[in-house]
């Protein structure tokens, strides 16, 4: 990212916006405080920006933008724009929004472009891998790059627990600085919601040798059928929202607050598959899933063998 004294940062998962606003403000070296202030405090900002610190030359001001950004209506930015013509070199604004879209007609989005950096934060399995390795360089301890892909195999993809789960493994081993696959596993609990996802995913898109192996997991790991097919239809229950949503025209960040998500990330990540299956195919699996449900528990049929069709797709 390129040096300026204004920044736009935007993101629909709020960890990963707070993540980047720190990495960003050590990589400009300000050591003070950060300061905190409403996009409608506009004239506050700029007596702020305008002025010098007592103690410290330099300011790190960081400005949520939702009000701004999310409404349609624009507001008066004219003290903004004339900041912008004449600021203080030692003050450096960071726009923040909770968002993964902006509007980019707005003025102050292209104030922003004209003058400083614009940049849309993504959760990439690229940064996932990046953010650990370094907070783990950082911190004095050492993962090889087989046991990184490893332990984000086993989280979900929110920066948060990622990082307390790295908090928890460099506790444990605070003297050998070194952490490998067995202290992963011992401590790191397997996220079954992405072991879920890959598994329908899995059988959505005809891997039955892929899916079969996901599915003797579960059952080495001792889940009895009726929990397997309670928690493969809950995933294709949401699919089948989320999809259903999509098509009827909501952007990924309304479906995740219809939905109740942290994140719009895990709305593209339910979709990432979506065109290997119609809102009727989902009807479908659920409709086969109530039926092998309801003979394993009237004793119509063994559900282990049942359940092994239904990955094979020799039934449907």
């Amino acid at each position: 990212m390129k040096k300026s004294n204004f920044y736009l940062l935007y993101s629909g998962d709020k960890s990963l916006l707070s993540n980047e606003v720190n990495k960003l403000k050590k990589n400009l070296n300000i050591t003070s405080d950060s300061i905190y202030y409403d996009i409608e405090n506009v004239s506050d900002i700029i007596v702020e920006a305008s002025t010098i610190g007592m103690f410290d030359p330099y300011k790190f001001i960081v400005i949520d933008s939702g009000s701004y950004f999310l409404q349609k209506s624009e507001f008066d930015i004219s003290l903004l724009e004339d900041y912008f013509n004449n600021y203080n070199t030692n003050s450096y604004l960071i726009f923040i929004l909770n968002s993964g879209i902006v509007d980019s007609k707005k003025k102050l989005y292209k104030l922003i472009n004209d003058n400083g950096t614009i940049n849309k934060l993504s959760v990439t399995e690229e940064y996932l891998d990046t953010f650990v390795r370094n907070y783990i360089k950082d911190n004095g301890f050492t993962m090889s790059n087989m046991n990184i892909k490893f332990f984000l195999g086993r989280c979900n993809k929110d920066i948060d627990n990622i990082k307390n789960e790295l908090d928890k493994l460099m506790l444990y081993k605070l003297e050998e600085k070194v952490i490998d696959k067995d202290d992963i596993i011992l401590l790191v609990d397997e996220d079954i919601d992405d072991t879920v996802f890959e598994l329908v995913s899995s059988i959505l898109k005809n891997d039955c040798n892929k899916a079969m192996k996901l599915y003797y997991n579960f059952i080495n790991n001792g889940m009895d059928v009726s929990q397997i097919i309670a928690i493969i239809a809950s995933q294709i229950r949401l699919l089948f929202q989320v999809k259903r949503l999509y098509n009827s025209g909501k952007s990924n960040e309304k479906i995740a607050k219809i939905l109740e998500f942290k994140s719009p990330y895990r709305v593209k990540y339910l979709l990432k598959d979506c065109y290997y299956y119609s809102e009727d195919d989902l009807i479908k699996y659920l409709s086969k899933l109530a039926d092998i449900d309801k003979n394993i528990k009237s004793g119509n049929g063994d559900g282990k063998f049942l359940l092994e069709l239904f990955i094979a797709k020799k039934d449907m």
